[in-house]
């Protein structure tokens, strides 16, 4: 019990992060992650997108509905199974995705946060 009692440290640790980075980018960590999904230029479909965030369909439907909202993906008819969306970036989509390479992430500050939370227990 004690380990799992010792999670709300992690946790709080990667609230922390998450918060920070949505102030700095104006978008959750769930919403960069679709957009880097799609930083190779292909069109990826909802179940790809699915499979690369790691999160069930309907949460990641809310996440693409969000990122669309804000002008950064776009969807789009396969031309090979008209059954198919395919969502890619817009042209305000690869710019924000420059805009956050240049930002710091302090990923090794993160890792030694979390590091301090296991060696606790």
């Amino acid at each position: 019990m004690e380990a799992i009692c010792g999670l709300k440290d992690v946790y709080k640790v990667l609230y922390q992060f998450e918060r920070q980075f949505q102030v700095s980018h104006e978008m959750t960590i769930n919403e960069a992650m679709l957009m880097c999904c799609l930083q190779d230029g292909d069109g990826k479909s909802a179940g790809a997108l699915c499979e690369y965030i790691g999160l069930s369909p309907s949460r990641v439907s809310k996440i693409i509905n969000s990122v669309e909202k804000m002008g950064y993906i776009e969807r789009s008819i396969s031309s090979e199974d008209k059954r198919q969306m395919l969502f890619s970036l817009t042209t305000s989509g690869w710019r924000k995705i420059t805009e956050m390479r240049k930002i710091e992430l302090h990923i090794p500050e993160l890792y030694a946060q979390l590091k301090s939370c296991f060696e606790k227990g």
